[in-house]
């Protein structure tokens, strides 16, 4: 299993061997476009209107919404790995979660 950072890096070589865009905004522009893809697909579990839900298809739109976020990251050199460990365990451990005392 790949963690965060071969990840991040197999999503890179990948991107430049198909000649994908590496512009910071166009990225963003992809990975919205992705956000509003896997909300389709969301949208499928209680409308009637759309054809049935598919688990493949969230999983489908769920991975391209990693790849723009990751390649995104690497266009600015940030080890996502790195900093979601650092703002999740370290920084985030020390706020009071008013929504785990609703849970318990």
């Amino acid at each position: 299993m790949a963690d965060l950072r071969e990840l991040q890096n197999l999503v890179s070589n990948i991107r430049q061997q198909r000649g994908f865009t590496m512009d910071p905004l166009k990225i963003l522009v992809l990975l919205t476009e992705e956000v509003g893809e896997v909300a389709r697909e969301l949208k499928r579990t209680w409308s009637p209107n759309y054809d049935p839900f598919s688990k493949k298809d969230l999983e489908d739109e769920l991975a391209d919404v990693l790849v723009c976020l990751l390649a995104l990251a690497n266009q600015f050199e940030i080890d996502l790995e790195k900093v979601l460990l650092s703002k999740l365990v370290d920084k985030d451990s020390h706020r009071e979660w008013k929504s785990a005392s609703l849970t318990h």
